[in-house]
């Protein structure tokens, strides 16, 4: 109820005293809001999704463990959350690095001219052969 009273009386202050301080204020805030939500990529709110899922298998977890392992189910929750921040974080840069990669091979390596391709040659007839008999399949078979 208290959170409704204070949205309530900042749209009021915007709406009918927007010259004051409080009214500025507010709305620099809000712009800065805007352009945080305008800044949101798939990407993220994939992140956001996983998270939530992860996060609210982790308190189930944690309400069905016992005391002592309510301690485990924490370490293993905090362990998940940095191994897909840093599962996010190499997938970007691999998927980056790459393309930097070959940026900076095509800027500064030298750059070599082709080669020219070697032209292959007709097969050359085959030589006449000594034999000057008539007919070969006779002079074997004697």
């Amino acid at each position: 109820m208290m959170l409704t009273g204070l949205l309530v009386y900042s749209i009021i202050v915007l709406r009918l005293f927007p010259e004051t301080a409080t009214a500025r204020c507010l709305d620099r805030i809000v712009g800065i809001t805007r352009d945080a939500f305008g800044r949101i990529e798939r990407r993220h709110l994939i992140f956001l999704a996983l998270m939530a899922v992860i996060l609210i298998a982790g308190a189930e977890l944690l309400a069905m463990a016992g005391p002592f392992d309510m301690a485990l189910v924490v370490l293993w929750d905090v362990s998940t959350y940095i191994d897909i921040v840093l599962t996010t974080a190499v997938v970007a840069a691999a998927t980056r690095g790459g393309a930097g990669w070959r940026t900076l091979i095509a800027r500064f390596l030298p750059h070599r001219a082709p080669r020219a391709r070697r032209r292959r040659r007709g097969k050359r007839a085959a030589p006449p052969s000594a034999n000057d008999d008539d007919r070969p399949a006779f002079a074997r078979a004697a």
